[in-house]
């Protein structure tokens, strides 16, 4: 399955297994196959509003995730062209997911059906390849129909992570875990959050924390450039939109990782 690195870092991230898993704004739901392939939950739920890519992806999981093992009263499309699409592996195990069951839902993602699932459910929200401000709305809104949930989530914005970050700490997530990557000279942050911080969880900074640990001396510059872009963008902003404080945030957390790893810078 030809897969992002987005994708396949955020596939990464997912440990442990789930009741229900919700791929959020999927796409053409390479993310949700992939974690159909390993059985990473008893149920994938692949969620968009678009319903001519809803319709093609359920097209595709009935020919390569059938009834028989998604658990679904589905039947192929005899139509459909078996090498029509090449994102998909064609010599899927039989087996493989024969536990795992599937949904395609054609709907608003602030609308999922949580409350249909049992309140003990492991739930794993993932909101990737949206902008920062419709993603904290979207999560604003499952928390505000869900309150009493336990749910999990991990989010992909592709701007604004600085009000992102800030957002989720005012909605009362803890940090599981976060990654930096960077993918056709484009930069994104990954967090996995959750409404009740784990034992051993953080609160979410916002210009990052876990995501500047662990740094090589390989991945070191790639972090110096992603910071320095941050400040770059925000110092370009005219004058009555810049922002001093966020500035300032991350010119500290570069300065930070500097004097962090200046055994780097020395050798």
């Amino acid at each position: 399955m030809k897969i992002s690195q987005r994708l396949q870092q955020i596939n990464s991230m997912i440990s442990g297994h789930y009741d229900h898993i919700w791929d959020c704004c999927c796409d053409h739901g390479l993310l949700g196959m992939l974690l159909l392939e390993r059985s990473a939950a008893h149920q994938v739920h692949f969620v968009d509003c678009v319903p001519s890519l809803m319709q093609a992806l359920e097209l595709r999981l009935q020919r390569f995730f059938p009834a028989d093992i998604s658990g679904l009263n589905s039947h192929l499309d005899p139509n459909l062209d078996s090498h029509s699409d090449p994102h998909l592996n064609l010599d899927i195990d039989p087996n493989l997911s024969r536990d795992t069951q599937w949904q395609v839902h054609c709907l608003d993602v602030a609308a999922l059906p949580l409350a249909q699932t049992s309140d003990k459910d492991k739930q794993l929200i993932i909101i990737a390849g949206v902008g920062g401000e419709l993603l904290v709305d979207l999560v604003k809104a499952i928390l505000a129909k869900h309150p009493q949930r336990y749910l999990e989530f991990i989010l992909c914005p592709v701007h604004h992570n600085y009000y992102v970050r800030q957002s989720l700490t005012a909605l009362g997530l803890g940090l599981k875990s976060e990654h930096l990557l960077e993918e056709n000279q484009r930069f994104y942050e990954i967090l996995h959050v959750s409404t009740i911080a784990a034992p051993n969880g953080r609160p979410i900074s916002a210009t990052g924390s876990l995501m500047w640990q662990m740094l090589d001396e390989a991945s070191l510059p790639r972090a110096q450039r992603y910071l320095s872009q941050v400040i770059g963008h925000y110092q370009r902003m005219p004058t009555h939109k810049q922002t001093p404080e966020i500035i300032d945030a991350y010119q500290q957390q570069l300065a930070q990782l500097l004097s962090e790893h200046s055994e780097f810078e020395c050798s």
